[in-house]
């Protein structure tokens, strides 16, 4: 056991301030990687009436946004910023600096810290953890992945601590993108922090720079005409349930889609079986990340979504990237929520590639 001293300098400090700082506000100097943009969003693939039966919205989310998602407009997308911030302190999951702090890592924020190393002297280095996607799948693969890209070439960068996530080492492998070494205890002089949660030209240049790692990874290797997909989310995660998925499935088999539960394949399995897919259907969240460097790129995704946690982060991605989406809303029931199955027919009817 080792006292987190960092963290009782930062109290201190704080009481002394009288109020916590933002670590962004600590930043020496800062500079801009790409400017803030407006484009337009074209409306969501959806059925008459849909929206009707939508009872709640995730807690991520505002209704504005997702208005505007749903019936297009023109978005303002934030600006990708560096800044650099001198003597930070690193423990565990979290950033000390004078009287603020931020926690870019995934862990409950302690006095006494189970560290076994020493406490590493770094002159300088990049921080490629954030907040969300150290606690959720589809932010890690939506943001931090992408994030990688943003240091010039040869920066020394570090992660700290995230959630567990079983295809990440086979994903970094596929996308020729290693993780930056673990640290859970250092004085950095001078550590450079990205605000990168936006999704500007910049993010929508490096997803592509990722889809098309995952066409060279597989280029020459034994590969099927690509197949329309329904991406079962299984348990993971929040409990969505879809209480008449097997006859969903029933359906879309007939259809000709197959049937891809991630939680029992590999990253590469996984790449290899949604390989520009032209649709691929999915309840709403995590394990849909799985789809964004491997839909076609004319393909569409179509979300299921529970009608009472509403929310379109996919939509985002796939606008920036001119991908078609479209969505259906669930109907409540007692044990989750069900998926008409002549909607799914009738939407599927107006996706392009369908």
């Amino acid at each position: 056991m080792r006292l987190n001293t960092p963290y009782l300098k930062w109290g201190i400090r704080r009481l002394v301030a009288r109020h916590a700082k933002d670590l962004l506000s600590q930043a020496s100097h800062s500079w801009e990687i790409c400017p803030a943009e407006k484009a337009e969003v074209p409306p969501a693939i959806c059925l008459d009436g849909s929206m009707e039966r939508v009872t709640g919205i995730s807690p991520w989310c505002d209704w504005e946004r997702q208005w505007l998602l749903v019936k297009g407009g023109q978005a303002e997308h934030a600006a990708t910023r560096a800044y650099m911030i001198k003597d930070v302190d690193l423990r565990d999951a979290f950033l000390y600096c004078g009287a603020a702090k931020a926690q870019p890592g995934f862990g409950a924020e302690r006095l006494f810290a189970n560290q076994a190393g020493h406490v590493q002297k770094l002159k300088s280095a990049h921080m490629m953890s954030q907040w969300a996607g150290s606690h959720y799948f589809g932010s890690y693969m939506r943001d931090e992945l992408p994030l990688g890209l943003l240091p010039p070439e040869g920066a020394p960068c570090i992660t700290v601590t995230t959630n567990a996530y079983g295809h990440e080492a086979g994903y970094r492998k596929i996308l020729s993108l290693p993780r930056p070494p673990r640290t859970a205890a250092a004085r950095i002089s001078e550590l450079t922090v990205y605000s990168d949660f936006s999704q500007n030209s910049s993010k929508a240049a490096r997803y592509r720079e990722l889809r098309q790692r995952v066409q060279d990874h597989f280029k020459g290797s034994d590969s099927k005409t690509p197949k329309r997909v329904y991406l079962k989310r299984g348990t993971t995660g929040e409990r969505r349930v879809v209480a008449n998925e097997a006859a969903l499935e029933q359906l879309l088999t007939k259809l000709g889609f197959d049937i891809v539960e991630p939680v029992k394949l590999t990253a590469e399995e996984i790449a290899q079986r949604l390989l520009n897919a032209p649709v691929i259907i999915g309840v709403e969240g995590s394990h849909l990340a799985h789809t964004m460097y491997t839909l076609a790129d004319s393909g569409t995704l179509v979300v299921i979504q529970p009608p009472d946690r509403f929310a379109l982060p996919y939509k985002e991605f796939a606008d920036r990237l001119e991908l078609g989406f479209a969505f259906v809303v669930g109907h409540p029931a007692e044990d989750g929520f069900t998926v008409d199955l002549d909607e799914m027919k009738r939407i599927l009817d107006l996706v392009p590639c369908a």
